[in-house]
């Protein structure tokens, strides 16, 4: 059997009056690809209102990869060859550090007495 004998694509049509309905209320972004443009839609809502995806800075608008292990680096690179990409560092190599802020304040909220001293 023959994948076009039962994979039918049919002509583009509007929604049927259920759907249009039933819904609410609903958007399409012809503009945006179906997975990292979509996915930065979802995080500008998370953020929305008051906190949006920033527009400058280090990793910007563009998808960013985080290395931990070497055999991460290496994935990372022979994808980058098999795909022709050359990515832009933007941490160096090396191990991590602590910050210095590290183990100066405890996660433990302060004890506070009640009314009666206790």
């Amino acid at each position: 059997m023959r994948a076009k004998e039962f994979i039918t694509e049919d002509k583009p049509t509007d929604l049927s009056k259920m759907s249009k309905a039933v819904g609410i209320h609903a958007r399409r972004y012809d503009q945006a690809d179906q997975y990292y443009d979509m996915y930065r839609l979802g995080v500008a809502m998370a953020g929305a209102p008051d906190r949006g995806t920033p527009k400058e800075g280090p990793a910007r608008d563009s998808p960013t990869v985080w290395m931990y292990t070497d055999a991460e680096v290496d994935i990372v690179n022979k994808a980058e060859k098999q795909m022709g990409f050359k990515g832009t560092k933007i941490i160096d190599d090396g191990a991590s550090e602590e910050l210095d802020s590290t183990n100066t304040h405890s996660p433990v909220a302060t004890r506070k007495t009640n009314k009666y001293g206790v």
